[in-house]
C-alpha cells in the first residue's frame, strides 16, 4: 500500500478507538524522568482530536514551563520552531493551539526528547504522519542523541509502513504497556 492508502486505513481503524490518555502519561513520565537529563527540554504537542492528550504528562511536572516545550507551525513554509510550554497561544488553521510568533524560542541544541504524533507507527519505528512533512523536517535537523518517541495511542501496525528518503524513524514507541526501543535504539 502507498501512504495515501495507509492513511485511509489508519483513520478507519483508529476511528472511535478510546485512548487512555492518563495511562500513556504515566508510562511516558517515568521513562522521561529516568533518561532525559533535567537540563534538556522535552517537546510535546497540542493534540488533534484523534491523538493522545499529553496534558496529564505535563501537569505532573512542578514547573512545566522549564521542562516542556511545544512546536509552532508556521503559516508559510515548513520550519517548526520550539517554544516553552504555557505561554500565550493562538489557534492554527489546522485546528490546534500553538505558541504565538512572539514566544521565546527553545534552541534545537537544548532538546533531549521529542514526543511525536502520527497516524500510524510500525514495529520498526517508521511513522506515517498526516502528509505535510513538518515533523520529518524538524526531526532531521536535530542531533542524533535526541530521542524521537512515537506517541501511538496504542495503534502500532505490523507494517512495514512506506517511507520516503526524507522520512525520519523513531527511536522509541510509547504505548500504555511501556516504551519500546525501535530502529537504531532497538
Amino acid at each position: 500500500m502507498d501512504k495515501t492508502a495507509w492513511r485511509a486505513r489508519a483513520r478507519r481503524e483508529r476511528s472511535g478507538r478510546a485512548i487512555d490518555h492518563t495511562a500513556h502519561a504515566e508510562v511516558i513520565v517515568g521513562f522521561l524522568t529516568d533518561i532525559v537529563p533535567p537540563d534538556r527540554w522535552i517537546v510535546v504537542f497540542d493534540p488533534l482530536p484523534d491523538e493522545v492528550d499529553l496534558g496529564p504528562l505535563v501537569a505532573a511536572h512542578p514547573d512545566p514551563s522549564q521542562r516542556y516545550a511545544v512546536t509552532r507551525t508556521p503559516e508559510v513554509g515548513h520550519h517548526l520552531t520550539v517554544h516553552p510550554w504555557g505561554g500565550p497561544t493562538e489557534r492554527h488553521r489546522y485546528g490546534f493551539d500553538q505558541p504565538t510568533a512572539e514566544a521565546p524560542v527553545v534552541p534545537d541544541e537544548a532538546l533531549g526528547a521529542v514526543l511525536v504524533p502520527g497516524l500510524a507507527f510500525d514495529r520498526a519505528g517508521r511513522r506515517l504522519g498526516r502528509g505535510k512533512g513538518y515533523y520529518d523536517r524538524f526531526l532531521a535537523r536535530l542531533a542524533p542523541d535526541v530521542l524521537r518517541i512515537g506517541i501511538t495511542g496504542d495503534y502500532v501496525v505490523d507494517g512495514p509502513l512506506p517511507t520516503d528518503a526524507h522520512d525520519v524513524s523513531m527511536t522509541h514507541l510509547a504505548t500504555t504497556h511501556g516504551i519500546l526501543p525501535v530502529g537504531e535504539a532497538g
